[in-house]
């Protein structure tokens, strides 16, 4: 989601992410610190069998207490391993590597069938009808809204938009952006249209089953206006970049957050295993997921 990529003149990510030309002030990748983090929750149970996001909730003290999970939905992040098909674009030749198309066009098919099975169990769980188109059209200004709040360094203008650690991610960029520029950001078109990649019911113990976790793919030409203060020049840099967005949203109400961001899987990537992660592997990923301006693995 770095949309600042041409800030700085001597480092060019071949990898655009979230507001792509706003990451490589580059802006090392930032430790962000644990300590304001709230207490992780422990034990939530994900209906989805290859789990994207796995919601840490802490154990009730006591089952029979039908009291609801005192819940606040800033407080989760990324915390598993997701498979983001590839698309048609990034495959190999299927006269070169048959092996490596068939295997990602099979996993492809998968994945698919993974989220009509979610949809399904998410609308007899839950008794609430999916509004995707509601949904995607809140997630688009969500991310206009944090690219803009970001470029402007008012990361606290979107705070109840995105997790804790988008937040905290968002805070420590903007303070390495150089105070001497000011920046506009603008989201010109789609290249295509956006679409959902991956879907999954997530069941809060103590809670209705109500949340979904929804995976965008947003395909946009973006434009950074960069106004140098001391010097008075102007820049405009236009960029094609293509973001995989993670959102929480709260079917009852509508509400999405932003949790993070993942990459798109390789073509020869396998699915993801169903293993417990440790919690500190868990704060581990949340904690990567949420810098939306960090590189892809190599």
């Amino acid at each position: 989601m770095h949309l600042i990529d041409q800030l700085h003149p001597h480092h060019c990510s071949p990898y655009p992410r979230l507001g792509s030309l706003l990451s490589s002030i580059m802006i090392k990748s930032v430790t962000l610190g644990l300590t304001s983090k709230p207490l992780l929750y422990k034990n939530c149970i994900q209906v989805r069998p290859l789990s994207s996001t796995r919601v840490i909730l802490e154990k009730s003290n006591s089952k029979a207490n039908k009291t609801p999970v005192d819940f606040n939905a800033r407080h989760l992040g990324v915390s598993t391993e997701v498979y983001v098909p590839p698309s048609i674009g990034n495959l190999p030749s299927v006269f070169s590597h048959p092996v490596v198309v068939f295997n990602a066009l099979i996993r492809r098919i998968y994945t698919l069938g993974l989220n009509t099975v979610q949809v399904g169990i998410f609308r007899y769980q839950s008794g609430l009808k999916p509004n995707f188109l509601l949904w995607k059209n809140r997630a688009i200004q969500n991310y206009v809204n944090v690219n803009t709040a970001f470029a402007q360094k008012k990361v606290s203008n979107v705070k109840s938009q995105i997790s804790l650690w988008v937040e905290e991610a968002l805070e420590a960029r903007s303070k390495q952006l150089p105070k001497h520029m000011q920046l506009e950001w603008q989201l010109v078109k789609f290249n295509e249209v956006p679409k959902v990649v991956s879907v999954q019911a997530m069941m809060i113990p103590g809670r209705p089953l109500e949340h979904i976790q929804l995976i965008y793919r947003f395909n946009t030409k973006q434009r950074l206006i960069k106004l140098n203060k001391k010097s008075g020049n102007t820049d405009k840099l236009d960029r094609d970049v293509v973001d995989y967005l993670v959102y929480l949203c709260d079917a009852s109400t509508n509400n999405l957050i932003l949790m993070g961001s993942v990459f798109e899987s390789r073509p020869d990537s396998k699915l993801p295993k169903n293993l417990e992660d440790s919690t500190q592997a868990a704060i581990h990923r949340m904690k990567m997921s949420g810098d939306l301006f960090r590189l892809p693995p190599q």
